[in-house]
């Protein structure tokens, strides 16, 4: 819709509450028609400065969600989103490039695809509890690059709707949880 035929619905929705006749209006006295006249001005400019303070929020929202971003895809830590099933359903550029690959190459893949295939069973026996109560718990594992390259890393998670707990069934298909995978190769080496 083009601003000129939303301005035109808007007016057309404003002349429909404005219940006067045009008797009442021939009516109204050169001093309140002045008066009027003055209020409307009045009622223009505060709306004219609403309209910049939200033009200035929606700026900053902006900019401030820009900065998030590139936070999230700068930290040298992977981060990822995975449903209840352990699909990825979001992921930052730092997983992407821990494991040597493009980020559309990840996503909607189940997450146990990326693990050495001698730990896929410490996180099939160990992610449902993990996703249902992610606090203070942890998972050590070894993921596996499509090069064959090996590495360990520690996951950390957290749900993303604020809560800790597990409340029903029906939750559970409408949670995402959020990981942090952190590559501790190096440390496990010293």
């Amino acid at each position: 819709m083009k601003i000129d035929e939303h301005a035109e619905q808007l007016k057309s929705k404003a002349e429909k509450i404005i219940d006067f006749s045009p008797q009442e209006i021939s009516s109204i006295t050169p001093d309140e028609i002045q008066r009027l006249f003055y209020d409307l001005q009045v009622y223009q400019i505060e709306l004219q400065m609403q309209n910049d303070e939200l033009q200035k929020t929606q700026f900053e929202l902006s900019e401030a969600n820009n900065r998030l971003n590139f936070i999230y895809h700068s930290v040298p830590v992977g981060i990822l989103t995975l449903d209840y099933q352990g699909f990825i359903e979001k992921l930052n550029r730092g997983f992407a490039e821990m494991l040597d690959t493009t980020q559309n190459k990840l996503l909607k893949k189940h997450f146990s695809k990326l693990i050495y295939e001698e730990d896929k069973n410490i996180f099939i026996q160990r992610f449902d509890p993990f996703f249902k109560s992610p606090l203070n718990k942890s998972i050590q594992l070894r993921l596996q690059t499509e090069k064959n390259t090996v590495f360990d890393v520690l996951i950390k998670g957290q749900i993303d709707d604020g809560s800790d707990s597990f409340n029903n069934y029906a939750d559970l298909k409408q949670r995402k949880l959020v990981i942090a995978v952190t590559d501790i190769s190096e440390v496990l080496k010293h």
